[in-house]
């Protein structure tokens, strides 16, 4: 469960649904908003202006700083806000050396080609902090009028670091409908009655087999919790499986394993969690865990 959470903020509607999402979902975390300033990046910039281009945008991370404050207390929360400059991915990775254990950010939502990336700074949080981080992709009015925790979708391959994001969705969430998901990743597209007396029909029922004995691991994780999980497969790929059954579904969030720092190759962690990431319509949090 979070217990300090940094929420990076540049002013924009997506970085604002970040902290919306992290007043909603850690009541009992301490949040930080950082703001970096990059000069670099000022395009406010006027002919003949006496301020420093640093000058304009520090008193503009000042504002976007004061405008979160004031927004957290509108919802009773006090929140830390912290202005450093830089270029945003560093800092906000460095940030999380001190007590940070999570981080979420908004990325760009909705682009003409379906949210194919994050933007650079999301997509290099997302790759490299070494803390859990959350990515949310709605705006502001969508996920207020979410009542979060909701009904969180949680891909399992079996493996140490998808029971860790299992363990995190029971222990954060405790009030949320949890459903444990397994992707069969079957090698054929054709309706199932087609492949039987085949080689394919021995596939399905040993993937079959599979999620069943992962199924069989989170109910006794949810025994744990005092919880109980609903299960759910799917044929397709994982990356393709998971955002389709959010979309068809209508899930508020997704928890799942992401490659943290294990070796191990997995089905879902690694370049799948960072796919799902990109390409789902809602709130995509990556537990990093189980080393």
């Amino acid at each position: 469960m979070p217990e300090h959470v940094l929420v990076p903020i540049d002013g924009s509607d997506h970085a604002f649904a970040g902290l919306e999402y992290s007043l909603g979902s850690f009541p009992d975390a301490t949040i930080d908003v950082l703001y970096v300033v990059d000069p670099s990046h000022d395009h406010v910039a006027s002919v003949g202006s006496r301020e420093s281009v640093e000058a304009r945008a520090e008193q503009r991370g000042e504002r976007v700083l004061d405008r979160a404050v004031e927004y957290a207390e509108e919802r009773d929360r006090q929140i830390g806000s912290f202005l450093r400059e830089g270029a945003p991915h560093t800092e906000i990775l460095e940030s999380t050396s001190t007590d940070v254990d999570h981080v979420v950010i908004g990325s760009h939502g909705e682009s003409p080609l379906r949210r194919p990336f994050l933007g650079h700074v999301s997509e290099a949080v997302v790759r490299r902090a070494p803390v859990t981080t959350t990515v949310v992709p709605e705006p502001v009015e969508a996920i207020r009028e979410r009542e979060l925790p909701g009904s969180v979708l949680v891909p399992l391959d079996g493996s140490e670091q998808a029971e860790a994001a299992l363990e995190f969705a029971l222990e954060t969430f405790p009030d949320g409908d949890v459903t444990a998901f397994h992707a069969l990743s079957l090698p054929f597209d054709r309706d199932r009655t087609g492949v039987r007396g085949t080689y394919l029909e021995e596939i399905v029922r040993v993937r079959n087999d599979r999620a069943d004995a992962v199924f069989e691991d989170a109910r006794e994780i949810a025994d744990d919790h005092g919880a109980d999980v609903r299960t759910d497969t799917d044929d397709a790929d994982p990356a393709t499986a998971i955002v389709e059954r959010v979309e068809t579904d209508d899930y508020d969030q997704i928890v799942m394993g992401s490659h943290g720092r294990s070796l191990a190759a997995r089905l879902i962690t690694g370049t799948v969690a960072e796919r799902v990431a990109r390409r789902s319509p809602r709130a995509v949090t990556l537990v990093r865990g189980a080393n």
